[in-house]
Formats: C-alpha cells, sequence, structure tokens
C-alpha cells in the first residue's frame, strides 16, 4: 500500500500535507507518529474513504467494505452489555457467528455483563478495539489505540492488534506511545510539515538518530521540524 504525492489543503488555507508520499509495510504494523495537528488522523479517514480518497494518489489499498476503522469516539447503545455489544456487531457481521463471554480478553470478562455506558473510558476503548479486531477485513485501521488506556490494558490492546499483523491482515495505527512498538514488527512512519519524514524501522530509527530510545529519537526528530 503507497501514498504518492498527495497534496491537501484545509478548508482555512492551510496546506495539510505537501507532495505527501508512504509506504506501508503488509507484515508489519504500520505507526504514524508525530506531533498533534499534523494530520495523521485525517490520514487514516483518507484511507478508510471517510474523505473520499484519490485513486492516483493512493495505490494498493482495500476497498471500503474491506476496511475497520477505530475512531476516536465509540458509538455503542449505553444501556447494551459488554456482551450484548459483542453480540449485536458479530451478529451484523455475520449471523452464524457465535459469541462466548469466555472469547473476551481478560481485562473484559469480569465487565462481560456491564452496561456499555457505565464502563470507563478505558475500558470502552478496550472493547472497540477487540470488537473491530474480530470483524473480518483486510485492513484494519486504529486511531490512538493507547489513548486513556492504563499501561496493562494499553498492552492487551496492542497484542491484539499485532495479532492481527501476524495473522496476515494490514494495519495501520496512529500513536503518541512507544513502550509497546519498539520492536522490528513495527513499521514507523514519522509525519511533519505535510511528509513523511522517517518511514522505516524502530532500529532504523534510532540509528538514524544516534540514541537507543525512541522517545529521544522522537523528540530529536520532532526538533529537527522545528
Amino acid at each position: 500500500m503507497e501514498i504518492t504525492n498527495f497534496n491537501y489543503a484545509l478548508p482555512d488555507g492551510r496546506q495539510l500535507y505537501d507532495n505527501l508520499s508512504a509506504t506501508f509495510v503488509d507484515d508489519k504494523v504500520n505507526v504514524l507518529l508525530g506531533p498533534n495537528g499534523v494530520g495523521k488522523t485525517t490520514l487514516l479517514d483518507f484511507i478508510s474513504t471517510v474523505n473520499l480518497r484519490p485513486d492516483e494518489n493512493f495505490l494498493g489499498f482495500p476497498a471500503f467494505k474491506q476496511i475497520a476503522y477505530q475512531l476516536q469516539g465509540v458509538p455503542f447503545i449505553p444501556e447494551a452489555t459488554v456482551a450484548d455489544t459483542f453480540k449485536m456487531v458479530m451478529a451484523i457481521e455475520n449471523p452464524k457467528n457465535q459469541f462466548a463471554i469466555d472469547n473476551l480478553p481478560d481485562g473484559l470478562v469480569k465487565v462481560a455483563n456491564t452496561k456499555f455506558g457505565q464502563l470507563s473510558g478505558g475500558q470502552k476503548r478496550l472493547v472497540i478495539i477487540d470488537i473491530i479486531s474480530q470483524l473480518n477485513r483486510e485492513l484494519y485501521l486504529f486511531d490512538e489505540p493507547e489513548s486513556g488506556l492504563d499501561p496493562q490494558m494499553a498492552s492487551q490492546a496492542i497484542a491484539r492488534i499485532h495479532d492481527l499483523n501476524q495473522k496476515g491482515k494490514k494495519v495501520i495505527m496512529t500513536s503518541h506511545q512507544f513502550q509497546n512498538i519498539n520492536n522490528d514488527d513495527y513499521n514507523l512512519l514519522f509525519m511533519a510539515e505535510g511528509k513523511i519524514r522517517f518511514n522505516g524501522t524502530p532500529t532504523d530509527f534510532l540509528h538514524a538518530k544516534g540514541t537507543d530510545n525512541l522517545v529521544d529519537a522522537y523528540i530529536k526528530q520532532a526538533g529537527m521540524m522545528g
């Protein structure tokens, strides 16, 4: 999957993407990095066709029906239990799907009979990530899946996302965190000033910035853009 020479200006006239080009690797979890406001979420919107993507710039991406997208919002029924929410989504996906509470990750089993509206923000995020992970799609998009999660829940969420890729699914996510993406199962794309400024593995990123710490590498890359 590739984006080539993509330009896009916001309604206020600000140039968000300036001949942006990016390569997404099928056999790694692709992670979009960069300061707030650089257009990471908007790029996911284009990839998902929430914003209609121009075919000449977006190459090799699957059709809309083959994409699952975890948005920042969580649009589930507040009065439905977690178990009922899973059953509903899985039945919509395929009426023959069977759901068992035992299929839930450890962090959700104990709240299976809790109403969705009564969950914490982190628990809601984990529910939607787990539901999306169980859908049968070709490409999965996750917008800051670790946001609002404690370290244990964040680790569970990323493990679920990583497992999708290990099963042959394509994955793109945005993130501001590094503790769970610090090995070469991940492909990092650092976005700034309308372009992808780095595209490669964490090891490549560390070598390029002369450090052994991804946070330091991020700060050095961000500082170059100042």
